[in-house]
């Protein structure tokens, strides 16, 4: 299985599982994993909120970049599992929001 990207630079990323090898997707450095992480849940014809992708023993972010990166871990999460990893990421995002916009707020009351 391969799955081809547009034009530039790529790298081919080998994609593993328990079971051994799963594909292999080509991938620009600049990338964030998101994108690729996209790109091996349809090859696996998997929903990508389901697919979990490792670096050895670190889970990959979506907002990490795919860098050099060349051989990556791949695993599937029940539903049940994927809805509470997206939860706790809005639950983050909200907070990490929340006190971006009262710094902001402390920093203009401060110049005013």
């Amino acid at each position: 299985m391969s799955t081809s990207a547009s034009c530039g630079h790529e790298n081919s990323v080998q994609v593993t599982g328990i079971s051994g090898d799963l594909c292999c997707v080509s991938a620009k450095p600049t990338w964030h994993v998101g994108k690729l992480r996209h790109l091996v849940a349809q090859e696996l014809a998997v929903p990508t909120t389901e697919l979990i992708l490792l670096d050895g023993d670190t889970e990959l972010k979506d907002q990490n970049a795919v860098g050099e990166r060349r051989q990556l871990t791949a695993f599937r999460v029940s539903p049940s599992v994927a809805q509470r990893k997206v939860i706790e990421h809005m639950e983050c995002m909200g907070t990490s929001l929340l006190q971006r916009a009262k710094i902001l707020a402390s920093q203009a009351a401060e110049q005013q």
